[in-house]
């Protein structure tokens, strides 16, 4: 049977049983993008239904096109925003905790890497200043950050990353000296 004929028989007569042969026939090749895409397994089986999902709540928007093709790229799109989502996830560069004051005795060493970590940060450019004061003292996500900047929210992620990893060595080569 023809993928048109599944899905008129899916909308038109509400033979939603058909859509198992949609899920038989294109399961391989779903799965295979979203492993491609996601590295993991477990992560790749979860984006494989939940295509079919996406797919079958929204098959009255399928343009009559390949029908493969079309699952494939609600795979690859589900897939991109579960990267991202789990990116932003790892952006974290100190907890909450860390920022908030210790409870140690040792309160002179903790001033001092406060100093360090602020003359750190005004050693930056003043661009990869602005985006650290945006994000960890003004509280301002990623897409906000990305609006003021003018760039892109994936490099806003980059750049915070590359600063924070800057950060770190400078901390470390202040502490070791």
């Amino acid at each position: 049977m023809e993928d048109k004929d599944i899905v008129q028989r899916i909308l038109r007569h509400g033979e939603t049983q058909c859509y198992s042969l949609i899920v038989k026939r294109y399961s391989g090749i779903v799965f295979s993008k979203a492993i491609c895409l996601m590295k993991r397994e477990d992560l790749a089986q979860e984006i494989t239904q939940q295509t079919f999902i996406r797919a079958y709540t929204n098959l009255d928007s399928w343009r009559g096109g390949s029908l493969g093709a079309w699952l494939v790229s609600i795979a690859a799109h589900l897939s991109l925003n579960e990267l991202d989502k789990l990116r932003r996830e790892r952006t974290d560069f100190m907890e909450e905790s860390q920022w908030k004051e210790p409870e140690q005795e040792d309160n002179e060493e903790h001033e001092t890497l406060i100093q360090i970590l602020k003359k750190s940060i005004k050693e930056l450019p003043p661009d990869d200043q602005k985006i650290i004061r945006l994000h960890y003292f003004e509280e301002k996500k990623t897409a906000e950050i990305a609006k003021l900047t003018g760039l892109t929210p994936s490099n806003v992620l980059v750049k915070l990353h590359r600063i924070r990893e800057l950060l770190k060595k400078k901390i470390e080569n202040e502490r070791n000296k």
